[in-house]
């Protein structure tokens, strides 16, 4: 009876979780966006040593528009965070995208926030996502659960929520290799803008072996994973087999890296990494 009035529940509290996770995507988006768009107006020297074929950002040429724009994105996500605030009880998702805000462009003004401040803190808020999710829809739910079946609402979200965390973790790994990659590849702008990136200090071939031993972890952590999880859900298991296999590739080309522009394919096979990462969730 607990479970079938649970079920009745969820289906009432449905309608507020996708619109709640809904403002939580474009938020997540927003920030992303407005990330992405200070980091190419601080790198423009950078850029137009490793990338001299790509045109200049249209957006960046005019300086109004562009801190306009930037503004823009920011706000939209703060304004996203307090309307999620006004549906979760005790959350601050509101003051939480002002730091991320803040963050993200704080880390552009010091040359030495790429060399493992920049990484790590863009791979967190990368596995930050999911997680986000999971607290927002465990938060409806039980906010709309009866006493009764709370913990019924407990126990239907800790297996789930055990495996967002486990792939949180690979997010979060998958996505500092591909920035120590990027970091490889860009290294002669880098290094011509006055960036101490983790290339630059360590040479490359100190970094390739940093991302070699990322990538073993990585793959250690995938193979236990695939094991767990296909005891409990083969599609599941053989999402993270794919994940796996492509693990091991990354990891093997790696170690065969001597120059930047062999770290151009590993950039791309790392972003299909993360998306496979991200379509795993569909199985839980």
């Amino acid at each position: 009876m607990i479970r079938q009035g649970l079920r009745r529940e969820l289906q009432i509290n449905q309608g507020d979780l996708l619109i709640t996770l809904d403002q939580l995507m474009w938020a997540s988006i927003a920030l992303a966006a407005a990330g992405y768009l200070i980091n190419d107006y601080y790198d423009q020297r950078a850029d137009s040593i490793n990338k001299p074929k790509k045109a200049p950002h249209i957006l960046i040429s005019h300086k109004i528009i562009f801190w306009s724009f930037w503004i823009g994105l920011n706000l939209c996500a703060i304004y996203l965070g307090f309307r999620i605030d006004g549906t979760v009880e005790d959350s601050n998702y509101g003051a939480l995208f002002i730091v991320i805000g803040l963050m993200l462009f704080g880390y552009n003004l010091s040359k030495w926030s790429k060399f493992l401040i920049g990484p790590v803190m863009i791979s967190g808020l990368v596995a930050l996502n999911p997680v986000l999710a999971q607290d927002l829809a465990l938060t409806l739910y039980a906010k709309a659960a009866t006493s009764n079946s709370f913990e019924a609402v407990y126990d239907l979200f800790t297996p789930i929520g055990s495996w967002i965390w486990r792939i949180a973790f690979l997010g979060f790994l998958s996505n500092f290799i591909r920035e120590l990659i990027k970091d490889i590849e860009d290294i002669n702008g880098d290094q011509n803008a006055g960036r101490r990136t983790l290339p630059i200090v360590l040479g490359i071939e100190r970094t390739a072996k940093i991302t070699v031993a990322i990538g073993l972890i990585l793959v250690l952590s995938l193979g236990v994973f695939v094991a767990m999880a296909l005891s409990t859900s083969v599609p599941l298991g053989i999402h993270l087999t794919l994940a796996l296999l492509l693990a091991i590739w990354m990891t093997y080309k790696s170690a065969k890296i001597e120059r930047p522009s062999q770290a151009k394919s590993l950039s791309l096979t790392l972003k299909l990494l993360l998306i496979l990462g991200l379509l795993s969730l569909f199985w839980l």
